[in-house]
């Protein structure tokens, strides 16, 4: 690789010094594992130091001191025999432990091992697995330790291998449960793009993310497996007498509770303890270990406290000619950690007038939505720490919990950014809108059931008899946002709280949500909608006026117009410069020869219908496209088109059933995995989550070193160069390498995605959304990052996007997918200025422009394409 470009423009805004946490400094502040692991290790050394440390030797009698209580001569007193119990205790211990040890060593090897090839292996394999984990546990284990140990008496080492194997089910039912959740994740598909083994993942990546299930297993199976030979010493089937073990001693003292009860105190005692030890160790390793993966830092960056911002304190004087129906004076909302308070809202204050439509605009972390929650009362591990939240004279801050969900249920309605998780997926849409009606209006069930119509046909909702029926897994993305909005109508709200209401909505169902949003406030003069967001171009279409906020703080409050053309605060002004929508397309690249030929290309995905019958949907459908070398072609279409999975072909995580993928003229779509393994170094990925597709538990340079170790044979110190090349081209310090993926922030993670796809030296990497998860400034960073690596390194993209403003100003060509097949394609600039698809028109016509000279209620106009 050349010398890395200058990144001064898309370096990070700010210096991140967190620093992983060492994991046995995470588990020496649990005061919980010092004193379990101090337990263990001082009866595991005692145990095993037995012979010097006991007293007496385990079968040395004293027939004039029998069944003796605790004394100067035997601490914990003596059995029938006259035996000592302490030194009794001290020998029995090896025998029990070494027990433990073997039986979990098979637990875990048996139950690991099988678990883990159920859950990644094909439907035949998984089903002997699991046939025969069932036949295992119908099998009663402790009869057939007691037949054990009638044919081999007293051999405990063949009754706890035994143990380990007749209780190994339980491990592999959890092993296989959490490797199939946890297989299809994006860190999983990202790792077989980078040319690694099933093996290689099933170790690396798969078994790493079990530790915290097996750990607990693994704790609780060691607390059976002492019960267990206990049990089995009681019955005289363990350690033959006048051998110490833990379980005949519990013999010896039941057979004389009678005359001497404190002889069961001292076993019974080590035995609780031990076992209590053994589960809180465990809990406490897996507590610290997904702690660090979490990204524990060793300080909490807190706010200062500030006065009340002057802007926002100007805006409020100035709102006098209309009723505040939601009044917010100097508000702050904290959150309690274990290493202090840290402030997530500081001194906001604003009105919510009666009738008007309030945007609350600021990137991920500005606060916002903790705001509009803090308003509803419904903080998610947060507080209200100072300030008013005044609602028709009652201040909400200073109510209780019943107080504050009884004027919630009268006042507000709230719509959320994902719609699918706020419907119960176990209601029909009717009942669920007809019970609410029911909570809010206190009606009789057949005037619910009319009104719950009724909401739909307000929501624009098409046929609402059969939509009532139907559950919400059955509805579209936009339906089931529609839903939502009708469940916040409900109560006949007089102040609308919508978070993020279109951020995950393509852009012709965004733009129905907006135009529904505006006869909703139209039809309700006095109703006043609280739009959270940070797309500005749904701001230009539907605010009256706008507050910004940045780190907690408002820093900047105006009428919508005025916001638009002369913002005063830098973080407003650098948030509009950052909106790719203002820029026009972009000039086409030189015309170099193809790269990628795609041809015919048809990708099926077998399914089944309502009444469980094998269907098959056709998502791609003749797809035919061209990419030259060192350009980019735009792939857009709306969810479900087929755009991702054209990509996914491409990089091998989705096997086309016909058609030609071409890569510098061999045919991707008929080689041998190995040969595809190999091709990696040529065709990269870089995914729409940043987040998902970094495995959370391990470091950023083992992820992105392994690779070029395991698939491509590069040495440890090469690996390590070309991983600390990789992380300097993207802006990011060597120093990363030792983090994990939850210490650093979207953006970053994106920087290391990116660093990921750059690591092997591909010729073309299709970025599959690479930039819709991130705010406008961090887009805009990443963008100009893939612009400087594709001038210096020659790189191809494919990008996929559903942002017909990211598309316009970064590609050079584009493709226009409806469903799945292309229906347009050309360089950027004729398409974008004079599509012949209109479908391709429709996608334009529904785009926001920040602008709200141009964009004020144009949602309203636009219209869903219809062939």
């Amino acid at each position: 690789m050349s010398d890395s470009p200058t990144v001064t423009e898309t370096q990070p805004t700010t210096r991140d010094t967190r620093q992983p946490v060492g994991l046995w400094r995470l588990l020496l502040a649990r005061k919980q594992f010092v004193v379990s692991l101090g337990v263990v290790v001082v009866l595991t050394l005692a145990v095993a130091a037995a012979g010097v440390l006991a007293p007496y030797p385990p079968l040395a009698q004293d027939l004039s001191a029998t069944l003796d209580g605790p004394s100067a001569a035997h601490l914990l007193g003596t059995d029938d025999l006259g035996r000592d119990v302490l030194s009794r205790l001290l020998h029995g211990g090896q025998m029990t432990l070494l027990g433990v040890v073997q039986a979990m060593i098979v637990f875990l090897l048996v139950g690991t091992t099988l678990g883990l090839l159920s859950g990644m292996a094909g439907r035949l394999i998984d089903t002997i697995i699991m046939r025969a984990a069932e036949l295992l546990l119908s099998v009663p284990a402790f009869i057939i330790l007691l037949v054990l140990l009638s044919i081999v008496p007293g051999n405990m080492t063949v009754a706890m291998i035994a143990l380990g194997i007749l209780t190994s089910p339980l491990l592999i039912r959890v092993v296989r449960a959490t490797t199939r959740s946890v297989r299809d994740e994006l860190f999983i598909r990202g790792a077989r793009t980078m040319g690694l083994t099933e093996t290689q993942i099933t170790v690396r990546h798969v078994l790493p993310r079990l530790a915290g299930p097996i750990i607990v297993q693994a704790t609780v199976f060691a607390g059976v497996v002492i019960i267990a030979e206990t049990g089995l010493g009681y019955l005289g089937f363990g350690v033959a007498l006048p051998d110490p073990s833990w379980g005949n001693m519990v013999q010896t003292a039941s057979q004389n509770i009678g005359r001497a009860p404190w002889l069961l105190v001292p076993t019974g005692g080590v035995i609780i303890v031990t076992i209590m030890s053994l589960m809180l160790l465990g809990d406490s390793v897996r507590d610290a270990v997904a702690e660090r993966w979490s990204g524990q830092v060793s300080t909490l960056a807190r706010r200062g406290r500030t006065q009340p911002s002057p802007v926002a304190t100007a805006s409020a004087a100035a709102q006098t000619e209309a009723e505040a129906v939601l009044r917010v004076t100097d508000l702050s909302v904290v959150v309690d950690t274990s290493e202090g308070t840290t402030t997530l809202v500081d001194g906001v204050s604003f009105d919510l007038l009666a009738g008007e439509t309030l945007c609350l605009v600021g990137e991920s972390g500005s606060g916002k939505s903790v705001t509009s929650l803090a308003l509803l009362g419904l903080s998610r591990g947060t507080r209200v720490a100072s300030g008013q939240i005044l609602v028709g004279g009652r201040d909400i801050a200073t109510e209780s919990a019943e107080q504050v969900r009884v004027l919630r249920s009268r006042t507000f309605g709230y719509i959320t950014q994902d719609p699918q998780p706020s419907l119960d997926p176990s209601m029909r849409v009717g009942d669920l809108l007809a019970q609410l009606v029911r909570l809010h209006q206190g009606v009789d069930r057949a005037r619910a059931r009319a009104e719950a119509i009724a909401l739909l046909e307000r929501v624009r909702i098409p046929d609402p008899e059969a939509v009532a029926r139907r559950y919400p897994h059955q509805l579209s993305g936009g339906m089931a946002q529609r839903i939502v909005i009708a469940a916040a109508l409900s109560a006949e709200p007089q102040i609308l709280i919508a978070d993020e209401p279109t951020t995950a909505l393509d852009v012709t169902v965004q733009a129905e949500i907006l135009a529904l949003l505006h006869d909703l406030c139209e039809s309700d003069g006095s109703m006043a909608l609280l739009l959270v967001t940070h797309d500005w171009g749904v701001v230009a279409d539907i605010a009256d006026r706008v507050i910004v906020m940045k780190d907690g703080r408002l820093v900047e409050a105006a009428g919508a117009e005025e916001i638009f053309t002369a913002p005063t605060n830098p973080y407003t002004q650098a948030m509009l410069a950052s909106d790719p929508a203002k820029e026009g397309p972009r000039p086409p690249r030189p015309a170099t020869a193809p790269l990628l030929s795609v041809r015919d290309l048809r990708i099926d995905y077998p399914g089944r219908d309502a009444r469980g019958r094998v269907r098959t949907t056709t998502a791609v459908d003749g797809v035919s496209l061209d990419l030259m070398r060192g350009r980019t072609l735009g792939l857009i279409g709306e969810s479900g088109s087929g755009k991702s999975s054209v990509g996914n072909a491409i990089v091998g995580l989705v096997s086309p059933v016909a058609g030609q993928i071409l890569l510098d003229g061999e045919d991707l779509v008929r080689v041998g995995p190995a040969r595809r393994r190999e091709l990696s170094q040529k065709v990269q990925i870089i995914f729409q989550d940043p987040y998902g597709s970094l495995n959370p538990v391990r470091t950023i340079g083992s992820m992105l070193s392994e690779p070029l170790r395991l698939a491509h044979r590069m040495s440890g110190r090469e690996a390590t160069a070309r991983v600390n090349e990789a992380l300097e081209r993207v802006g990011l310090p060597a120093s990363a390498a030792s983090r994990f993926p939850s210490q650093f922030s979207g953006g970053q993670r994106q920087r290391i995605a990116i660093a990921r796809a750059l690591v092997l030296g591909p010729e073309l990497i299709v970025c599959d959304e690479p930039v819709s998860a991130l705010d406008l400034t961090i887009q805009d960073q990443v963008l100009r990052l893939l612009n400087e690596l594709q001038d210096d390194l020659g790189i191809a993209y494919l990008f996929i996007s559903h942002d017909l403003s990211v598309v316009r100003s970064f590609c050079d060509d584009v493709a226009v997918m409806y469903r799945g097949r292309i229906v347009e394609q050309g360089q950027t600039a004729r398409v974008v200025n004079n599509p012949d698809h209109p479908y391709t028109r429709s996608l334009l016509d529904a785009a926001p422009i920040p602008d709200p000279a141009v964009q004020r209620g144009r949602s309203r106009q636009a219209e869903r394409y219809v062939p």
